[in-house]
């Protein structure tokens, strides 16, 4: 059997085939006389790093107007803290200004204290000189979804992009926006200096391109209509098939039976990866598709657009016409052998690695299922369950920020002073505790102070009732209290942990109760209320 023609995952990144028009399009939008700072948007095994390094491969060459390429992969290892983040970068900078400008490298390579400053002042200097540096940034999931860098953070990579000597290039799952957790993030003009390129599937041409690289087969026709019904131009997918081709067959004309042969073969190979491309579709997605599967074709009309383009960029399914057709014969194939969602809990749920995996789909279903919820709430459970299971940690980390939102929308309907825009206790309501002698000693500094962090909790036990007290709450009950004061002890866990590792049952259980917090507060302020429209 001969060697692999297309190896798939390893250490090394595989050189480029196809893609050539997005090529031409970053290298046209990089070297123009204002150069975009763009941003490469696609699923995993899309291709992406892929494309990156040869982006960097071009423009490392002699004619480059960049005088340093530097590509850093934020995905593995990644800054956790702002500090880390901007030394990281100081560090990738350096290494790619070496050979040009060792003097700016030294520089860079001794700073301690603040290197914002540090590469900010370097960054000018090359503006002096009429250098310029590129800086492509793969993975950068990873850090626009960690909720503890702030605003500071991006503000600071903002200015650093506006100097002509800095021209940025990443690559993310999704728009780097909609990975933002925290509000105070999404406020940052950083997002708004990318000119997205998304990352659809091969098209004739790519594949075209990648059949000059198995020249002793020639696929006829049928066959290449094979191919496309069973990968929809998923790059993986195609060159997973046409690997198998080549250690299965031999040279000469390929038939359409031969393809289909080559789809069984492969599936083995490929079948970690659709699984993993499988679960990260949401739970509605996941129904699209077997919607598809059931009735051929279905009717892009009235379908969130998000749902379907998952699907599509997958190459699940082919969009055309208005309709979502062409199911992914090896996705299929895949599905076949998976238990059916509807009746199998045992296979769901019956050991520790299924249970984990699977529920997530639970959470994703009933998040869907509480019509009315505060969008701010929603985003961040919808986030919260992208992370599972593989990465709970990150969703802990949002649990503050999602308290913080969840009790700003409790205020807001109990006891917002309008004129001062801001929540203060009303009155009346310590009348009623002093009356009813209540003993929490905190009571009195709320007469000049509205309660701060813990003391929040307090206050919402006292308005919901107590022994001494009836609810003095218009709207939220003793369930939004007990389910907030869970959510606050997995917010001190997470903020004052004990122990270095996190325990995925644990950090479920933290989204289960953040869900249900969200779910009491639709369920018992007004549909119409203010609080859940600002």
């Amino acid at each position: 059997m001969p060697d692999s023609r297309f190896p798939g995952l390893g250490t090394a990144v595989v050189p480029m085939l196809g893609r050539v028009a997005y090529m031409q399009k970053m290298m046209g939008a990089l070297t123009k006389s204002v150069p975009d700072h763009l941003q490469v948007i696609g699923p995993k095994f899309a291709g992406k790093t892929v494309i990156l390094h040869e982006l960097a491969i071009q423009l490392r060459q002699p004619h480059s107007p960049y005088t340093a390429v530097l590509v850093w992969d934020l995905g593995h290892q990644t800054p956790s803290t702002e500090a880390l983040l901007m030394k990281g970068l100081a560090r990738e900078l350096a290494a790619a200004l070496k050979t040009s400008h060792p003097d700016y490298a030294e520089h860079l390579r001794s700073t301690q204290d603040n290197p914002y400053q540090e590469i900010a002042e370097v960054l000018d200097a090359l503006v002096s000189e009429g250098a310029k540096v590129l800086a492509i940034m793969d993975g950068f999931d990873k850090p626009a979804s960690n909720s503890n860098l702030t605003r500071n953070l991006w503000d600071q990579l903002l200015d650093l992009c506006r100097k002509p000597s800095l021209r940025m290039v990443t690559a993310s799952r999704q728009s780097l926006y909609d990975l933002l957790r925290s509000p105070e993030s999404k406020t940052s003009d950083f997002w708004d200096i990318f000119v997205k390129i998304r990352l659809d599937c091969f098209d004739e041409s790519d594949l075209t391109a990648v059949l000059k690289k198995m020249p002793e087969w020639v696929l006829t026709a049928g066959a290449q209509t094979e191919l496309w019904n069973a990968s929809n131009g998923f790059p993986v997918f195609v060159l997973e098939v046409l690997d198998a081709v080549c250690k299965e067959s031999k040279s000469g004309a390929v038939s359409p039976e031969t393809v289909r042969a080559a789809c069984d073969s492969a599936l083995t190979a490929l079948w970690d990866k659709l699984d993993a491309l499988w679960n990260d579709c949401p739970a509605t997605c996941r129904h699209l598709m077997r919607r598809v599967l059931e009735e051929g074709s279905v009717a892009k009309a009235g379908i969130p657009i998000a749902d379907w383009e998952k699907l599509t960029e997958r190459g699940f399914v082919q969009a055309a016409q208005n309709k979502l057709q062409r199911p992914n014969r090896l996705l299929h194939r895949y599905l076949e052998e998976q238990p059916d969602e509807a009746s199998a809990l045992g296979h769901l749920f019956g050991a520790v690695g299924p249970y984990q995996k699977n529920l997530r789909g639970v959470f994703e279903r009933r998040i869907s299922q509480i019509i009315g919820i505060d969008p701010g709430l929603k985003f961040l459970l919808e986030k919260g369950t992208e992370d599972f299971p593989d990465h709970p940690l990150i969703f802990l980390g949002t649990v503050h920020q999602f308290l913080e939102e969840a009790l700003k929308i409790i205020w807001k309907a109990e006891c917002w002073d309008d004129e001062n825009d801001k929540p203060k206790v009303p009155t009346e309501w310590f009348s009623c505790w002093q009356r009813n002698l209540e003993k929490n000693r905190k009571i009195e500094d709320w007469k000049s102070r509205f309660p701060e962090s813990g003391e929040r909790l307090g206050l919402l036990n006292l308005i919901t009732g107590t022994q001494n007290t009836d609810r003095l709450a218009r709207f939220v009950t003793k369930n939004t209290y007990v389910l907030a004061n869970a959510v606050q002890g997995f917010r001190d866990y997470f903020v004052h942990p004990k122990a270095s590792e996190i325990d995925t049952g644990t950090a479920y259980a933290a989204l289960h109760v953040c869900v249900e917090l969200a779910a009491a507060l639709t369920r018992e302020l007004p549909p119409a209320h203010p609080a859940l429209t600002k």
